[in-house]
This record gives structure tokens, C-alpha cells and sequence, in this order.
């Protein structure tokens, strides 16, 4: 179960002469940017709250500032504890980098008693505290909580319950809808929200598989070990050839070593079946290859170095069962993955550059497996839902062509005694194939009958699918199934509703 944030405040870094004296309630804000010249130390001003986000065992809010002078500038700082969104405080500057808060007196703490599930949508986990309990007179009890994770992140939320909670404790519920959550038992409270948290961070950190294989392809392989060489072979060598993927079983074994199920091998013992695992050979590459860099280089900063941190095998089962309540992105989520491109390898000498592109390749593994889990779940009516995204690298001619797989098996609650469970198998396909142009395939199996939807983003593509189809329609009857929609599209497949962000002040996709 989750700890409260501490509240333990840190003391101001100015002289005694010239430190405000500040109320014995106040806040700290940790300033991500300088204050703005027109406030000194000492002075207090206004500020209203117009965004929130969770950040590494803090919170940062972006802050409308009021300015001696009538204007306005906006500025970001980080604290400990959560301010929900239009809220109105008074600060004043301890530092030039820290303030202290309060929330203005007039200001009453708005109390909801529905979701918004634009912001949050069913199947979200909420993480609150208890601040309040009354008996309802008509019956269970009234229960308050301010919730310390998501998009709501310290607002209150008011509850009906059959039962009572204990006043300051820690609860985990799922959204169900607008006005409904479901109270998580302990077993299930914390493996959803570090899913969460570590989606949001290999997502960030993901880059392209192209560009990893056109880098492996021009690093000058002179000035490396014998091993290091067998490596980057093996991982070049690993690639299917596009024309196999037709062959049912090639296609399986190219699945099964798409680093889907690396962890599944190492956890079984089964060590020699990771030979031509591209996740498994992009990790001995990374342990090839740090150790060749100079410790004075300076092509690996900080946040480069944690993240081939990230990376590293003996992490990964601590990072999935770390204990984090940040929100999963809605853009790692989505189907198929962008791409996140990286410098490009000019220098073929250049181990720094690979070194990112490996990483970030990892991480981009990691993304597909974690969205996998996250779209995992139990529905309310008891229907399973399984998901199953992977990439997979394959070779045309001499191109890499990425092929993005996403299978969904949706397993409906059985009734009755005599009645069958209910199947559907979903499959998702999106690859860039010259002279095609990118494509995005979608079809549904169910008892026998196959429906599909092709998009393709060039005009000519799409017309040149669209008069194949009844070929294609052939071949799947005469395989035995019976065919009901089969159409293609020019453009994209629609990705559903989004969620309004007001203001972004950090470019999640940068």
C-alpha cells in the first residue's frame, strides 16, 4: 500500500535578514526556472494553479504568476503535495528558486461527486486518501477522499458506501464509469499503477528499429572486439526475410524472438533459446559496448546514461514492480507505436550515437510489452481481455521494414452450464512497404466469420487494394471461412476520442 507524501518542509536557503517570515501552514515550491526579475526575495504575489502533472515522487504545476507591474508570467515549479488545477494561492519568494504557498482564504476545496471520464477514462486507477466519514441518513455512509494520483490529483471526491473506511487511510479504486468506482483489493492495487509509470517512461525514451538497423549497418566493425562483432551479426542475421513471413511457422518463430518473451526464457532457464532474441541480443550488445566508451566521453549526459540504466536486465523486474501512481500516456497506448527518431549515425566511429540507438530500441521493446499489460484486463461484466503487441524487423531487399502486431483476445463470461464461451480474436497489422506506402490492416475473427479493414495512406495504394479484394475474398473461402466486410480506405484508421489537454507545457512527444 502506498505511503503519504511527507510533509516534512525544507528550510530556506537565504540569510535570516532578509528571509520572510512565512505562516507556520505554508507550502514549498521548488522553481524549475529562474523567478522573474520583477519579484525579489521576500515579496509575495498571487498565482493561480493551470495545470498539474505527477512527476518522480513529486508533483509539477504550472503557475500564472501575477507581476508587480499588472502582468502575468507563467512558470513552472515542482512540490511535494498536490494543488488541484484552478486553484488560487499566494506565494512568497524564500530564494530565487523556492517559494512557499498558501491556498487563498477564500477559496473553498471543491467537492465532485461524478468523474469526468473525458480526463479519466473507465478502468483507471484512483489512489486517495480518506479525510472524512458520516453516516448517511439514508443508509451507509458518506466518505470523502482526496486523490493523490492522475489528472485529479488533490481534489475531492465524494463517495456512498456500504461500508465505512478508516479515516486517513490509503485506498486504490477502479473507474467504472461517471459514478461508479470499484475498491481494489491489495493483490491487484500496485502492479497496474507501476505499469503505468514505466509505460510513460520507456515511451519517452523509445526510438526506431530502422534506424538502429541502418546504424548496425555502417558502424565501422574494425575497431571492435571479436565478440562485439558476433553480436551485431547475429542481431543483423535474425531478420527475416520479408517473402518468409508468409511461411506459418517461420512467421511463429519470428514472433516467439521478437522480444516479447525474454523474460518468460530467462525466468524458465531456457538461456540457449535467447540466442536470436532481438531483445536479448540488443542487451549483450549494450554490455559490448559501454564498456569501450571513455569515462571522460562526453556523448552519454545524464539522462543518456539513465537511460541505458533502464535498460539493463537486472532492472527490469524491479521497474515493473516498483511502486509509482503516475497516469499511462494515452499516445503509448495507441496502436501503432510512433516512432521516436534519434540523431542519425553519421560516424560510423561513433559508439556513443549506437549506444543510444540500442537503448532506445530497448525501450521502444519495452513499450509494446507494457501496453500489452496494460490493455490486459478483466472487465466488469467478468469478460477477459488479452492483448499481445510486438514488432518485428524483416528484411526486403535491402530495406528493414518494421511490422507492428497487435493480437486481442476477447473471452466473454460464460452464462450458463450449456452455453459456449464466446471468442473474438482481433489483429492489427501497420508496416511501411515501398512501393506501397505506409498500410494498417484490421480484422476480427469470430466463429468462423472474418471481417477486415485495410487503410492505405497513398491514393494509389488504395485503389489498386481496393480492386484486389475480391482475390482476396477468394482465398479466405476457400480456406473456409465465411467473409462479411472487407473494404479499404485511404488515410489512416480513426484513433478514437482523445483527451482535451487545455495547456501543455512539456511536449510529451519531443
Amino acid at each position: 500500500m502506498a505511503n503519504e507524501i511527507s510533509s516534512t518542509r525544507p528550510s530556506a536557503s537565504i540569510p535570516n535578514a532578509q528571509r520572510p517570515v512565512a505562516p507556520a501552514n505554508a507550502n514549498s515550491l521548488q522553481l524549475l526556472q529562474a523567478l522573474p526579475a520583477q519579484l525579489k526575495v521576500g515579496d509575495s504575489t498571487q498565482a493561480q494553479v493551470l495545470a498539474l502533472r505527477e512527476a518522480q515522487q513529486a508533483f509539477q504545476v504550472l503557475l500564472k504568476l501575477s507581476l508587480p507591474n499588472g502582468q502575468y508570467r507563467t512558470i513552472e515549479a515542482q512540490t511535494t503535495q498536490p494543488i488541484a488545477v484552478g486553484n488560487n494561492l499566494t506565494v512568497t519568494a524564500l530564494s530565487a528558486q523556492q517559494l512557499t504557498f498558501n491556498l487563498l482564504a477564500n477559496d473553498k476545496a471543491i467537492i465532485a461527486n461524478r468523474i469526468d471520464t473525458a480526463l479519466l477514462a473507465p478502468g483507471t486507477l484512483l489512489q486517495g486518501k480518506v479525510t472524512q466519514v458520516e453516516v448517511n441518513p439514508q443508509g451507509g455512509f458518506k466518505i470523502i477522499i482526496s486523490v493523490s494520483n492522475s489528472a485529479l490529483a488533490g481534489q475531492q471526491l465524494q463517495l456512498d458506501s456500504a461500508k465505512s473506511l478508516p479515516l486517513n487511510s490509503i485506498l486504490n479504486a477502479r473507474i467504472d464509469h461517471a459514478q461508479q468506482i470499484t475498491f481494489q483489493p491489495l493483490s491487484v492495487r500496485l502492479e497496474p499503477l507501476a505499469v503505468n509509470q514505466e509505460l510513460q517512461t520507456q515511451f519517452s525514451q523509445q526510438g526506431s528499429l530502422q534506424q538502429l538497423f541502418q546504424g548496425l549497418n555502417t558502424i565501422s566493425l574494425s575497431n571492435l572486439s571479436p565478440e562485439t562483432q558476433k553480436i551485431i551479426q547475429q542481431l543483423l542475421s535474425s531478420m527475416p526475410e520479408l517473402s518468409q513471413l508468409s511461411d506459418p511457422k517461420k512467421l511463429a518463430q519470428a514472433l516467439l524472438n521478437s522480444g516479447a518473451q525474454m523474460e518468460n526464457r530467462l525466468a524458465n532457464g531456457a538461456l540457449d533459446s535467447t540466442q536470436q532474441d532481438i531483445k536479448a541480443n540488443l542487451l549483450r550488445l549494450i554490455g559490448q559496448l559501454l564498456p569501450l566508451l571513455p569515462s571522460s566521453s562526453q556523448s552519454l549526459t545524464a539522462s543518456q546514461s539513465a537511460l541505458l540504466a533502464q535498460a539493463l536486465p537486472s532492472l527490469m523486474r524491479e521497474q515493473l514492480l516498483g511502486g509509482s501512481k503516475l497516469q499511462m500516456r494515452e499516445q503509448a497506448m495507441r496502436f501503432p507505436l510512433p516512432s521516436g527518431l534519434l540523431q542519425l549515425l553519421d560516424n560510423p566511429d561513433d559508439l556513443g550515437a549506437m549506444l543510444r540507438l540500442a537503448a532506445a530500441a530497448v525501450s521502444r521493446l519495452q513499450t509494446h510489452q507494457l501496453s500489452s499489460l496494460g490493455q490486459t484486463q478483466t472487465l466488469s461484466d467478468g469478460s477477459q481481455v488479452t492483448v499481445w503487441q510486438l514488432e518485428v524487423p524483416a528484411r526486403d531487399l535491402q530495406h528493414m521494414v518494421p511490422i507492428q502486431l497487435k493480437f486481442q483476445h476477447e473471452e466473454s463470461a460464460k452464462q450458463q452450464a450449456d452455453q459456449a464461451v464466446s471468442s473474438v480474436w482481433k489483429i492489427d497489422l501497420s508496416f511501411d512497404l515501398e512501393p506501397l506506402g505506409p498500410l494498417h490492416i484490421q480484422a476480427s475473427l469470430q466463429d468462423g466469420c472474418i471481417s477486415s479493414q485495410l487503410w492505405a495512406q497513398k491514393i494509389a495504394t488504395a485503389e489498386f487494394i481496393d480492386h484486389e479484394l475480391k482475390h482476396l475474398r477468394d482465398r479466405l473461402l476457400a480456406i473456409g471461412l465465411t467473409v462479411k466486410d472487407l473494404t479499404c480506405h485511404q488515410g489512416t484508421p480513426p484513433q478514437g476520442a482523445k483527451t482535451a489537454l487545455q495547456q501543455r507545457w512539456i511536449d510529451d512527444l519531443a
